[in-house]
């Protein structure tokens, strides 16, 4: 059911309201809302609304919150959610004891039903989801190492949730719905707001939070030092550690005037730290490690997961640690959204997973069945949880299907997995070097389009909506160069893919259509020829030969700045590509697998393909049509959606199709296509389209190629089985992180 519908325009950063932390707006755009959950608690309401629109294919989650002082403002809010000309029932889902506090408001000035979830269970719902489905979403925090990123799905249960509102709760969390309220406190944000209201006069919640940055806590309070005049290293406390909250006051003359910001800072240290110590002795009495805190007290504020972490960190002698979270307020009003208390499914606006059968259905009434789709965070639009909070938050945009780990993929704790290369957010270096290359990179899309490179973008909307992507992705690494830790973790993968929200954003689906049309029909009158030299070829060479046409294939790559003049004036063939790349032992042991596939037959192979036109034409489906003929079910992955020049599923069924009238060798059963679920020029294989998944399970070959696939990620990926990447590396810092040359190959075998 829809109702309600946003206009929202500009395409930039609106930081005249909000500063950097501000929301970067949509151009022109109009966006169904479909549903709508509010978390109403003691201090603040927050809101989470599905919106759907011709950006997002499946939907997209937005936040947003309001001070509950202010009420009246969040229920105007989402009155303009609600489409008063809907024919429908509409229902808002409500959690947090405003639910019940402000029903009845709710009910008279938006007509419609609301549905209360319980708090708790909204809480750990909300968390689960995000645990699951938002990369980056956990993190550690202190001063010297800020925001460390954890990868908590793999290892979830059990955990303890501390959740800091106005009080605090306490939760141990064993299972999916197994969660018991052992603890809590009435010492939270509520009390720090009341007495620093009461003590400095400050109204704004975010007025106090900014007067702790300039506070001494120490003039206030009485230190360590300040009675044994050093250390106390026998029970190991500092001289710098706080012996009593506001102690320091009577003995530093009562009739002192103190500063505002020093009793704010002593304040949030005494809050803060008697939440950690109650916290690490109720994970001690429950044997759990993992602590997560939550709650919108918390605000992404450096100081107060800093001090929480030094709480738990000192308690437990480094053995647990203090784990927050980018959505940490939105944890209840996210869990609404996806919880129907009455009936413990997933709400009817939310598809059920479609090979659950309706015997199961009946069956098992009560039990939560697992969604048939996934979320990724888009950051094309980016808000934070607070002006001044460390981390921003994206939408969430849901997947047209569930996005799994490819079955072969090793991740375990002996050997993790990780896509990235490279994390650009501890490397400097290699962190500015790669914002400042796509910042030359965008700004060369419009000399394209101006010199005619880029069909169907010289009309005048076209033009000028790649400006608008322009001054919008150039905004964004301006935030990133600024503040690395913004979106996650910092990886050259990050930074391609925000590019490719931002051109779909504003409307650009697929700006190198044209030139991947023509490209792709070059390459296919080039088709024939090839395959009849292929197979003149001596029978011990021609396997050499095709992986390295491979990787001559690989080099006709737009995203690739030093190859794109040569591409723009169409002056690099086959030929002049493979003379340019250069084999080095190092790099290059395609002779194991060429020795391997003389007495090994791979039964099922699935190969990861890069981009349009010579490189999966000329490179990849020759080396393809090679595994077919000796009977290998070949299985070609393909983008789901448009990125740079790279081909798509829909296109590679069409090339396939194609190269099927060209020779009968790609008319068999034995080759599909299939999409990855991805939409950018990397690939993160725990999250692939569940359909490749499923088509995947029997594989014994997994093949990679391309720059942006093998080498920018999965450099590292181990597989239980044999793998084969495929690359060049066409980019000099890439090439400097693997000691490797520009233009070298990389044909990388490994056999287990």
């Amino acid at each position: 059911m829809m109702f309600g519908s946003i206009n929202s325009s500009g395409a930039i950063i609106d930081v005249t309201k909000h500063g950097e932390a501000s929301d970067i707006l949509l151009p022109n755009q109009i966006e169904r809302v479909q549903k709508v959950a509010v978390d109403i608690g003691g201090s603040l309401a927050k809101v989470v609304y599905l919106t759907s629109g011709p950006r997002s294919q499946g939907g997209r989650l937005h936040f947003a919150a309001f001070e509950t002082d202010n009420v009246e403002k969040c229920v105007a809010f989402i009155r303009t959610l609600l489409d008063t000309d809907n024919t429908g029932e509409p229902v808002i889902m409500a959690t947090g004891g405003g639910a019940h506090r402000f029903r009845d408001l709710l009910n008279k000035e938006l007509g419609v039903e609301i549905r209360v979830e319980d708090e708790m269970e909204s809480l750990t719902a909300g968390l689960n989801f995000l645990i699951r489905e938002v990369a980056d979403e956990v993190f550690t925090y202190s001063e010297d190492r800020p925001m460390q990123f954890v990868d908590a799905a793999a290892d979830m249960f059990p955990y303890m949730l501390v959740n800091i509102g106005s009080g605090v709760s306490i939760l141990k969390v064993t299972g999916e719905d197994e969660f018991e309220r052992i603890s809590g406190t009435s010492l939270g944000g509520g009390t720090l707001w009341g007495l620093l209201n009461l003590l400095t006069g400050v109204r704004s919640f975010d007025a106090m939070l900014e007067m702790t940055k300039t506070g001494d806590n120490a003039k206030v309070d009485m230190m360590v030092g300040d009675i044994y005049g050093t250390n106390y290293g026998r029970i190991g406390l500092k001289a710098s550690n706080i012996a009593s909250s506001m102690g320091g006051v009577y003995r530093k003359t009562l009739d002192k005037h103190f500063d505002d910001s020093d009793i704010a800072r002593s304040l949030l240290y005494m809050v803060s730290n008697n939440i950690g110590q109650i916290a690490y002795l109720n994970a001690q009495l429950h044997g759990i490690r993992h602590i997560y805190f939550g709650g919108y007290f918390i605000r992404g504020h450096p100081l107060t997961m800093h001090t929480l972490s030094y709480a738990i960190n000192f308690w437990s002698k480094g053995e647990m640690r203090a784990l927050f979270l980018r959505h940490e307020g939105f944890l209840g009003a996210t869990g609404a959204f996806f919880i129907d208390e009455r009936t413990k499914t997933v709400t009817p606006a939310l598809e059920l997973a479609p090979d659950v059968t309706a015997d199961a259905k009946d069956a098992e009434p009560l039990k939560r069945r697992a969604r048939a789709y996934s979320f990724t965070e888009n950051f094309s639009i980016a808000g934070a949880i607070a002006d001044d909070a460390i981390g921003s938050l994206g939408m969430l945009d849901r997947e047209p299907s569930k996005l799994e780990p490819l079955p072969q993929l090793v991740n375990t704790a002996a050997h993790p997995y990780t896509p990235d290369t490279v994390d650009l957010t501890h490397e400097p270096r290699q962190q500015e070097y790669w914002i400042s290359a796509m910042e030359r990179n965008t700004n060369g899309l419009l000399d394209l389009a101006d010199s005619g490179a880029l069909p169907g973008c010289e009309d005048p909307e076209s033009r000028q909506r790649l400006s608008r992507f322009v001054s919008l992705y150039l905004k964004h690494l301006h935030r990133l160069r600024d503040r690395p830790l913004a979106y996650g973790a910092m990886s050259v993968r990050a930074l391609l893919g925000l590019r490719e929200q931002c051109l779909h954003e504003v409307g650009l689906e697929d700006i190198f259509a044209g030139v991947k049309q023509h490209e792709t029909q070059v390459a296919l009158d080039a088709l024939p020829m090839l395959l009849r030299e292929t197979d003149a070829m001596d029978k011990d060479k021609k396997p050499h030969v095709l992986l390295q046409n491979v990787l001559a294939g690989n080099m006709f790559d737009w995203g690739a700045t030093a190859l794109r003049g040569a591409l723009a004036e169409g002056s690099l063939d086959l030929d002049k590509a493979r003379d340019q790349i250069t084999w080095r032992p190092e790099f290059d042991n395609g002779t194991d697998f060429v020795k391997r596939i003389r007495t090994h037959q791979y039964k099922h192979t699935v190969v990861f393909v890069d981009n349009s036109g010579a490189d999966v034409c000329l490179g990849v489906l020759p080396f393809v049509r090679f595994l077919l003929q000796r009977g290998t079910r070949v299985v070609l992955a393909a983008n789901s959606r448009p990125a740079l020049n790279d081909v798509t599923e829909r296109e590679l069924v069409d090339i396939v199709r194609r190269a099927g009238l060209i020779d009968p060798a790609f008319q068999t059963n034995l080759l599909s296509v299939c999409g990855t679920g991805s939409s950018g020029p990397c690939l993160d294989m725990r999250k692939l389209d569940a359909r490749l998944v499923r088509a995947t399970r029997t594989v014994d070959l997994v093949v990679i190629v391309g720059m942006g696939r093998a080498i920018h990620s999965n450099y590292f990926a181990r597989f239980t089985c044999d793998s084969l990447k495929l690359a060049v590396f066409k980019n000099q810092m890439a090439a400097d992180a693997a000691h490797a040359q520009i233009y070298d190959a990389l044909c990388k075998y490994e056999q287990r």
